[in-house]
């Protein structure tokens, strides 16, 4: 009797543990879908047959609170929110402006064919009155000739200036034959009037000769 009561009670017990696993089996949601950057994974049950057997051979208690555990994270997390399409510009390169654009909203940051362009005086030209002049007028012709270079005038200048020089150095000349010339004359005086031996300069260079 006693036997037959421990064996009953251990199938009742075996009962009711496979009925708490079969009603957190059912609890579970059998079809689920998750949307995760814009593609959805579907989980199914092909058969209740099968899920039972399944359930009851290879799924265990804390895979199944495991799963219902993940299934309440995910519920909570996750939010999936509506979004009307973005409109898409035909011509990129009106909006980046020829550039790469790391965010939407970014700056703009490598910019390609960039021209440089040409800016205006930042200050305004200060235009100073004048007073007109008189192309008649002698003042005028003596400024205009003081800039104005002729090529005539040139020549004429050089050539002044070269028969200046020459004549400066032929005077040059004419002085140094001059004095070499008295220097003669003094020698030969002294020569008469007091011989050669009171030339001793000359004296040497007769001897050296």
């Amino acid at each position: 009797m006693g036997g037959d009561s421990s064996t009953s009670g251990e199938e009742d017990g075996d009962a009711e543990w496979r009925a708490a696993i079969n009603s957190v089996a059912s609890t579970a949601p059998s079809n689920r879908s998750t949307v995760a950057n814009g593609t959805t994974t579907t989980s199914s049950v092909d058969s209740p047959g099968r899920e039972d057997k399944g359930n009851t051979k290879n799924i265990k208690l804390y895979q199944i609170k495991a799963q219902k555990l993940l299934d309440e994270i995910l519920e909570e997390s996750l939010q999936v929110v509506s979004q009307e399409p973005t409109e898409v510009a035909e011509n990129h390169t009106v909006i980046n402006g020829g550039g790469v654009r790391l965010f939407r909203d970014a700056p703009l940051g490598i910019l390609f064919n960039q021209v440089d362009e040409p800016q205006g005086p930042l200050k305004r030209p200060r235009i100073v009155p004048t007073v007109e002049v008189d192309e008649k007028s002698k003042k005028f012709k003596q400024q205009l000739k003081s800039v104005v270079v002729d090529g005539n005038d040139i020549i004429s200048s050089a050539k002044k200036a070269y028969e200046g020089s020459l004549a400066k150095l032929e005077a040059r000349d004419a002085a140094a034959k001059a004095k070499a010339k008295r220097e003669e004359q003094r020698v030969a005086e002294l020569k008469a009037v007091r011989g050669e031996r009171w030339l001793p300069a000359v004296a040497r260079q007769k001897r050296f000769k």
